[in-house]
């Protein structure tokens, strides 16, 4: 079971080399845990845009579903995955690689995968 104090403490972990924040929300945006800081604003663009993919985006490619997005801002990068039901995110300045964002956020994923689908079910 996942407790909200280990949770932050998992999503903490991120915040590193240049990774500001970590968010964990539902597709409607509310925001579930956090670490590093309070960016309720951020989990509420980043699922509005993860919805008018969901429900405009599929008609235009082949692919199924989307799994993973990244935004390059004047201010930094975002990232945000889907794990089991709920999207993750990470905020990190503008020098941070993509690369790197992505391996973070794809272990985080992992570590809370099977945690979060233990919830939903």
């Amino acid at each position: 079971m996942l407790k909200p104090k280990t949770l932050s403490s998992i999503l903490s972990q991120t915040n590193s080399g240049g990774v500001s924040c970590s968010l964990l929300f539902n597709k409607e945006g509310n925001l579930l845990a956090y670490s590093g800081c309070d960016s309720v604003d951020a989990a509420a663009i980043a699922s509005s845009i993860w919805l008018t993919y969901e429900k405009y985006g599929k008609a235009a490619t082949t692919e199924s579903s989307l799994d993973c997005f990244f935004l390059q801002c004047e201010e930094g990068n975002v990232i945000v995955k889907r794990v089991s039901c709920v999207l993750l995110c990470l905020l990190s300045k503008t020098s941070v690689p993509l690369g790197t964002l992505r391996a973070k956020i794809n272990a985080l994923a992992n570590c809370l995968d099977e945690p979060i689908r233990k919830l939903t079910q």
